[in-house]
């Protein structure tokens, strides 16, 4: 059976985790940090620390003392996305536990309109000898090309045609504007990205 920890679940054992020491950890250690980090009360610590034990991520060593075991598998689910992941793959950021993925989405952004990156990126075509689409991704091609078709488009309507998240959307969007391929225009309430020379 899969072990899959929820929010409370993941905090208190980073409170395990925290306690332990070479000969395993003390569940009245754990507790006090469980209750002064977190707010979490002495029965449900037991609570969680006994569905631990059931499952083997703890068990008793030869000295008497409960200690975590490192082989026994566990999941999270990811509080960004919903996707279940291994716990030794996911992240802690701001207080929540996410997979790497969402991680690593919220930390590689590519800044749309940047006219350092902008200049940079016309030195290294020019110098390498690139040209128009030259250079460009499978996917960045086949985006500019749908873009050039309808004259116009959101990013929205990108993400959902090409199958990303919004945020990778803007991310090879934001290459293309590097490329001085595509650029932003407000129509009405929203933001359209329409070729460069439009």
């Amino acid at each position: 059976m899969k072990l899959v920890l929820d929010e409370e679940e993941i905090l208190v054992l980073e409170c395990i985790k925290a306690a332990h020491v070479d000969c395993g950890f003390h569940i009245r250690d754990v507790i006090k940090r469980a209750k002064s980090g977190y707010g979490i009360s002495r029965s449900t610590v037991y609570e969680i620390v006994g569905y631990f034990e059931f499952h083997g991520l703890i068990k008793t060593n030869k000295s008497g003392c409960r200690e975590l075991d490192q082989n026994i598998p566990y999941f999270i689910t990811c509080q960004r996305c919903g996707k279940e992941t291994p716990g030794n793959e996911s992240v802690k950021e701001n207080g929540r536990a996410i997979c790497e993925d969402c991680y690593l989405e919220e930390h590689q952004k590519i800044k749309f309109a940047d006219p350092m990156a902008v200049r940079s990126m016309k030195l290294f075509r020019k110098q390498h000898g690139l040209v128009g689409t030259e250079g460009l991704t499978e996917l960045q091609k086949e985006i500019f090309d749908f873009i050039l078709e309808e004259g116009g488009v959101t990013p929205e309507k990108i993400s959902q045609l090409f199958g990303l998240t919004l945020q990778e959307t803007m991310n090879q969007l934001a290459i293309l504007r590097h490329c001085e391929l595509v650029k932003g225009r407000k129509l009405g309430d929203e933001i359209y990205v329409v070729p460069f020379d439009s």
